[in-house]
């Protein structure tokens, strides 16, 4: 029997592998039929013993071979043909899983008879950004806690997808909260956001309608490879910013008091450092146009959440549109 486990999301993945292994090992304890193999040329002979010697115990076989994809193409092949030739596809008495860390660009042969004749396969790409909201919720709800609507959004604009940091920074605020609710600042005091600060400097380019900068910055983290999710993530972000410190300055046009606007800000939930590098963008449009820009960024934000355009189409549309 054959799984094939792959995708750019190795949080899940390695979950979803950790997951068969502890059930094997749940049943059979001996751990003597269980490995886990890094395949090469020199060790191929002793990946054929482990799969040809008589299993101990009358256990069942748990083998994992990991990102044999990046393996020479004439070792690709001899794998394709031993699995063919063992009939593994079919023997029950041996779990083979396929491991692959990342994206499997080269749909090669060994590819194509995993996809079609595993008995499980399963992709693990990156999560949506709603994918991701739901993931927050239900890790907090696992490890017995609570957590507010807009701290997940502070959650997702300090980490994005980056499930791996998600998990450890929850359980951080879970054990700090002790049962109590989490909360927006219990992120600020805690957490130290996974944020490259060049993005701002797109963002600022955005908030000033500066098309032409805006596009070449944006450019130059797509060619980074950084993640179009946390970008538009990032984006809308600013703009709710924006709106809560345009929100607040119309509020205080008559009262002056600076003591009276320290706290009203100090209570919008915004970052500190957000709210150094917002204040003067927000001062530059009235409230009537961020809503009408909050208003775009929504029907943008529920196109992509639906998969009807891309992130990258998204976040580019959005900008010539402004």
């Amino acid at each position: 029997m054959v799984l094939f486990l792959y995708g750019p999301d190795t949080f899940r993945s390695k979950r979803k592998l950790a997951e068969i292994i502890g059930k094997y090992r749940f049943k059979y304890k001996s751990g003597l039929n269980f490995a886990k193999i890094e395949l090469s040329e020199e060790n191929f002979h002793d990946f054929r013993e482990r799969i040809e010697t008589v299993s101990m115990f009358k256990e069942r076989k748990l083998i994992v071979l990991k990102n044999v994809f990046s393996l020479p193409k004439t070792l690709k092949e001899r794998i394709s043909e031993y699995l063919k030739k063992r009939r593994l596809f079919e023997d029950k008495n041996i779990i083979l899983i396929f491991f692959e860390e990342g994206e499997i660009k080269d749909k090669n042969k060994l590819f194509r008879l995993l996809f079609q004749k595993s008995f499980k396969k399963q992709e693990f790409k990156e999560l949506s950004l709603n994918q991701v909201r739901l993931f927050i919720k239900k890790e907090v709800e696992k490890m017995g806690g609570e957590i507010y609507p807009s701290t997940i959004e502070k959650l997702l604009f300090y980490f994005g997808n980056n499930l791996w940091q998600l998990e450890n920074e929850i359980k951080k605020l879970i054990s700090f909260k002790k049962g109590k609710v989490i909360e927006d600042r219990d992120v600020e005091n805690l957490c130290e956001a996974n944020i490259n600060l060049d993005i701002f400097k797109t963002i600022e380019a955005i908030s000033y309608k500066n098309k032409k900068r805006a596009m070449k910055l944006i450019f130059e983290h797509f060619q980074a490879g950084e993640n179009e999710l946390k970008i538009w993530t990032m984006i809308i972000y600013q703009f709710r910013n924006l709106m809560k410190i345009r929100s607040i300055l119309e509020e205080n046009k008559k009262n002056k008091s600076f003591q009276k606007l320290r706290q009203q800000f100090q209570k919008s939930g915004i970052h500190p450092f957000a709210i150094k590098k917002t204040l003067p963008i927000a001062k530059k449009f009235s409230i009537e146009e961020l809503r009408k820009i909050y208003k775009e960024l929504f029907e943008f934000d529920l196109k992509i959440k639906t998969g009807k355009i891309e992130p990258r189409l998204g976040i580019e549309m959005f900008i010539m549109g402004l």
